[in-house]
């Protein structure tokens, strides 16, 4: 009778461990190709634009994981408002998803991202990051009307070259799946990126006053037209005008930026 009931209690203390689930296995680590922590993407819709991007991440623990993102484009568009030139106002507003009118340009961007449900690659997320951008534009025209002495309306033009460099930093929140049967398929929802940085260069150009030349000598009142259609450059800037050539160098520019991202990758975890 004791042997009964000794053995009917070792069966009840039996039942909790028998009713458990095994642990759900983590997805991240399951049929990938070498060992499911590398994440390569990118933005497909960018691509299309011309804005080439690629985005390498890296799983370093449970929800924490780091990104590298670069973007690229060679070949800039025929508009004398380029994406980032100094008389349009995306020189201090950069929009990273679509630009239609792109200049040539280089960016890097190392991303931190802490994941909200500390999965490894997937689930909601928070970001912080640094951008690195060098661009360049060619054939940027600045033109304006403004009164003579006379008071006649006269027509004011400025052809230039610009070079431009911008550091900066940001926040950014989105989501990331990991979809098909075996987990491998990235979809990674940017929602809403934002930042501050800080814009350096300078242009070289041609100008011209109703089709000819600025009249040599004074260029107080050229300086000042410049001055109001350069978007937020500080006062720091250097002005420069060669009556020989007819050629004007803005140099030492400086303006604060906003950076705003937002986008839709697609990739494959290894």
């Amino acid at each position: 009778m004791v042997k009964r009931l000794l053995l009917l209690v070792s069966l009840l203390g039996a039942l909790p461990a028998l009713a458990q689930q095994p642990d759900k296995p983590d997805p991240t680590q399951l049929y990938s190709l070498v060992d499911g922590k590398t994440i390569v993407k990118t933005n497909p819709f960018s691509d299309l634009f011309g804005n080439l991007n690629l985005k390498v991440e890296r799983i370093l623990a449970r929800g924490l994981s780091a990104q590298l993102s670069v973007y690229y484009t060679s070949k800039e568009s025929e508009s004398v408002r380029q994406n980032g030139a100094f008389h349009t106002y995306s020189s201090v507003l950069y929009v990273m998803p679509l630009a239609a009118d792109l200049s040539k340009f280089f960016t890097l961007r190392p991303q931190l991202r802490w994941y909200l449900n500390e999965g490894k690659g997937h689930g909601f997320y928070v970001e912080g990051y640094y951008q690195f951008q060098r661009s360049s534009f060619s054939n940027q025209q600045i033109t304006v009307y403004y009164p003579s002495k006379e008071g006649k309306s006269q027509h004011y033009s400025l052809t230039y070259d610009g070079r431009s460099t911008l550091h900066g930093y940001g926040i950014g929140i989105g989501a990331q799946w990991l979809l098909g049967r075996r987990k491998n398929i990235v979809l990674d929802w940017y929602i809403f990126g934002v930042g501050r940085g800080t814009v350096r260069g300078s242009l070289d150009g041609t100008s011209m006053l109703e089709g000819n030349p600025w009249p040599a000598g004074d260029h107080t009142e050229e300086e000042a037209l410049l001055r109001r259609r350069l978007y937020h450059v500080d006062d720091g800037a250097k002005y420069s005008f060669d009556d020989a050539e007819h050629r004007v160098k803005v140099t030492n520019i400086k303006h604060s930026a906003y950076l705003l991202d937002m986008g839709l990758s697609i990739g494959f975890r290894f």
